[in-house]
């Protein structure tokens, strides 16, 4: 045996040594439960540790969770109807006429509650709240990691697991306080009153309209259109075979969650007929039943789905994570430790059966207005991926600077499929970042001011695959950090993001609630972010300028009440200063000249009339393409692109045409939001007084121009014409970086009072060097 295997052995030996230990420990676990199950205080000893802070809860305290579990719940707008109440938007998932529940076993077929019994609890009737040998079994396999695992729950246990705990952690003390807890349900209900709460409790995944199912009489009727009363022997072993992983064995899934649905009611029938629940000729007949010719077919119904899906499933969550948050949970730790999910998937379940009302930040006529006019004019081209054609998508959102509310969302162009490309969807930003990660970080830091000059020169990236290019693939020496922004050159935020540190412009991004990614790289600084960003969460960011520096979380809830009527949660704005309002201001200032001269003059030539500042942004091979912009009351961010990914077959115009669209629309639907007298004010106190960022780099460049020029003119024939040195960007002003920006007269350093070189004399110096001097400006073009 060489030294390798040797290693592998003792390797191998240990784990088997540790997997001995860590199973002895287990089965002690199971034991002690057991003891206490038994009555034996050594078991109790051992446990009571485990549940030290769980209270000991009366049969009152049970039945106030058990009662809450089956109550409507309702969202409304915040528009109010002509007697001023809020409008509704309707019943959660599991709402209206669908939401009915048992009363007792007799309501539902004999067949389901046996199925439920057989596959689920076999000695439920005769069982205390837990079965120590199925405890003992189910620690073992967890342990081996059998690939069949038979479960160690009661319905009791499962009962409390829906129901009762809010601890969602898979570990020894989660279930300690839910064995105890099973065992004092037990003595306090009666068997048949545990069953009917746990049929009423169990979820089943969505129904025929996409509806979310809880409880026996929802899944009977969203899955095959009956009442749980007339179900027969397959139905009822499909629906209860689907309680452990209801998702992949919903057959409105696809074939493949039909087919292991059927698997999975194979399983169910052969309990019953091991069980003597069934006869072996009920056996047969069951399996040779059509279960997908029996499933419901989609109606018509209009619920709160029918026409503000997105809305409704966006309530949904940000309810259940005020809940989280509420009960004390670190929403945070919870992804780190791979359990956000699951704790979000249990809380919105409350969300949707505890009878909230749950009051929204959401404009009805703003909404209606903008979803129909946004894809107005434009045109959706699609692509393919994996056999699948996709459609080119929309996701905007129209926030209230003052408050972060969200009054209004475009989730998709088409009004198809789950992803909500306003909220959910993750896209690198482009360029719209480089207000939010350089130019406000750095003016902040006191690194640059408006009139600042850098040079605009061929720039190596850190990594050394290559150099940095604007998007034409030129480079226009000394510019203004206006300038700069107004036309998005790439190498003066990449060398203002280098000069200033990344830590330092990514703290920034931390304190706007949009952290950046561990691998995110200087590339940042121009938008190539490693994830990205949601739409919402950009815009919010973006408006932070336009609220004198003040960062608001953006949200779509307003206020939360109880079934009777007790005000639980209410949104209060912590308004969180990251900029100045001197920074903000004149940040504000340099994102006009993007409207009214550079990249988003498309924009500002058909918004007319406002108090308009806005960056566009745009990805490699324009796979993303954004404008966000800011008046003094509302910020509108919208994005364009693929789910997949692919190239745009359009330039940037396609999501300006869609801002402008959505923009004229919510100022016609709620013209409270779009004041056109509003502008942004000036706090006082504006500095424009830093020289340069890199004057020596300045200085050379400028040099070798005048010895350039020297030696072109020395060549010249006498009365030959020179060549104009301006050094404007192009002829007319582009869409896109570098796509020809520049007709407008006075957009080169030095042409406009305040924003060229020359304005402040006595300004700070960059680089231990003084500040540049210019040779002649030549005449405008124009």
């Amino acid at each position: 045996m060489d030294k390798h295997q040797m290693r592998r052995s003792r390797k191998s030996s240990n784990t088997r040594i540790f997997k001995k230990i860590l199973g002895a420990l287990y089965v002690l676990f199971a034991v002690a439960l057991i003891l206490v199950a038994a009555g034996i205080g050594v078991g109790a000893g051992i446990v009571s540790a485990m549940v030290k802070d769980e209270p000991i809860r009366t049969k009152e305290d049970f039945q106030k969770d058990l009662d809450s579990l089956f109550q409507n719940s309702y969202a409304y707008f915040q528009t109010q109807d002509g007697q001023g109440q809020p409008l509704r938007i309707g019943a959660f998932r599991n709402g209206g006429d669908m939401r009915k529940l048992i009363q007792s076993k007799n309501d539902v077929s004999k067949y389901l509650v046996d199925a439920f019994i057989s596959v689920e609890d076999r000695d439920f009737y005769k069982h205390k709240g837990v079965v120590p040998r199925s405890l003992l079994r189910a620690s073992y396999q967890q342990l081996a990691k059998s690939e069949v695992s038979t479960g160690g729950s009661t319905i009791t246990q499962q009962l409390v697991k829906n129901v009762i705990l809010k601890d969602f952690d898979k570990d020894l003390e989660r279930k300690a306080k839910e064995i105890i807890l099973a065992i004092r349900l037990d003595a306090m209900y009666e068997k048949d009153e545990i069953l009917t709460y746990y049929m009423n409790s169990v979820f089943f995944g969505n129904g025929a309209n996409k509806q979310r199912l809880h409880g026996v009489q929802a899944a009977a009727k969203g899955l095959f259109n009956l009442d749980p009363k007339d179900l027969n022997l397959a139905q009822s072993a499909y629906i209860a075979g689907m309680v452990q992983r209801p998702n992949d064995y919903n057959p409105f899934g696809g074939e493949k969650n039909l087919t292991r649905g059927k698997k999975r009611m194979r399983l169910v029938l052969d309990k019953m007929l091991e069980n003597n629940k069934i006869t072996k000729e009920e056996y047969n007949k069951a399996l040779s039943f059509d279960i997908k010719q029996s499933l419901a077919k989609p109606n018509k119904e209009s619920n709160g789905y029918t026409n503000y899906s997105y809305i409704m499933y966006a309530l949904e969550e940000e309810a259940a994570e005020i809940l989280m948050k509420k009960d004390g949970l670190d929403i945070e730790k919870l992804s780190q430790e791979g359990k956000y999910l699951a704790t979000l998937n249990h809380y919105i379940e409350q969300v949707l059966t505890r009878g909230y009302h749950i009051y929204s930040t959401i404009d009805k006529p703003m909404y209606d207005a903008i979803n129909a006019a946004a894809s107005k004019g434009l045109t959706f081209h699609t692509r393919t991926y994996k056999g699948v054609k996709e459609q080119e998508q929309l996701g905007a959102v129209v926030l209230d600077n003052r408050t972060g509310s969200v009054l209004a969302f475009v989730p998709t162009s088409n009004n198809k499929g789950k992803l909500n490309h306003a909220l959910d969807a993750y896209r690198q930003p482009g360029s719209a970042i480089k207000p939010l990660i350089v130019y406000g970080p750095a003016m902040e830091e006191g690194i640059i001011s408006p009139s600042t000059l850098i040079l605009d020169e061929k720039y190596p990236k850190a990594d050394g695959s290559g150099y940095y290019e604007n998007a034409a693939n030129k480079y226009y020496g000394p510019v203004t950090v206006t300038k700069a922004l107004t036309y998005s050159f790439n190498i003066p935020a990449i060398k203002t993001f280098n000069k200033m540190g990344h830590n330092v412009g990514f703290d920034y991004l931390r304190k706007l609630n949009i952290p950046p990614h561990k691998n995110d790289t200087e590339a940042a600084a121009i938008g190539g972010q490693y994830r990205g960003y949601t739409v919402d969460k950009i815009t919010a960011a973006f408006a932070t300028f336009a609220n004198e520096g003040r960062y608001n979380s953006p949200h779509l809830i307003a206020k939360i009440t109880d079934a009777n009527g007790n005000t639980i949660y209410e949104h209060q704005a912590e308004q969180k200063q990251v900029f100045s309002p001197q920074t903000s201001y004149q940040m504000i200032k340099m994102l006009r000249t993007v409207v009214t001269q550079g990249t988003g003059v498309y924009i500002g030539s058909r918004v007319y009339g406002y108090d308009l500042a806005g960056k566009t942004g745009t990805t490699s091979d324009d796979k993303d393409l954004w404008f966000i912009g800011s008046t003094p009351n509302i910020t509108i961010g919208a994005w364009g692109g693929y789910d997949h990914n692919f190239r745009m077959s359009h330039n940037d115009k396609f999501t300006k045409r869609a801002w402008v669209n959505i923009f004229k629309a919510a100022a016609a639907a709620a013209p409270e939001y779009f004041d056109k007298n509003a502008r942004f004010q000036s706090p006082g106190g504006l500095r424009d007084n830093i020289s340069c960022l890199d004057c020596g780099a300045i200085n050379d460049y400028l040099s070798k121009q005048k010895k350039k020029e020297e030696e072109e003119q020395k060549q010249r024939k006498p009365n030959q014409p020179g060549d104009n040195p301006g050094n404007e960007p192009g002829n007319e002003p582009g869409d896109e970086p570098g796509d020809n920006p520049g007709d407008n007269p006075g957009d080169g350093p030095g042409d406009n009072p305040g924003d060229g070189p020359g304005d402040n004399p006595g300004g700070e110096p960059g680089d231990g060097n003084q500040r540049p001097t210019f040779p002649p400006r030549p005449p405008n073009r124009d």
